[in-house]
């Protein structure tokens, strides 16, 4: 069997890489929830609101995080 071209494997790393982009832009979409409350709560203790929704925030996105980790970890497996 012939060895791969260094056109080919250029090839199939540019479709690679087009399509781990193409995962990473559907990924680094997010819907940010801004949480509703009572603004005298707000204003009595601020930062403890701001800490809720960071945190809320944070914990929706670890998922994505998480599978762009493992799509880079596979992209750069495939372009050695």
């Amino acid at each position: 069997m012939p060895k791969e071209t260094n056109k080919n494997k250029q090839g199939n790393n540019d479709q690679y890489l087009i399509g781990y982009l193409r995962k990473l832009r559907r990924l680094n979409e997010f819907d940010v929830d801004v949480p509703q409350a009572d603004i005298k709560e707000v204003i009595k203790n601020p930062r403890q609101y701001a800490l809720d929704f960071v945190e809320l925030e944070f914990a929706k996105a670890v998922p994505k995080f998480v599978k762009a980790y493992k799509e880079g970890f596979t992209f750069g497996k495939k372009n050695k």
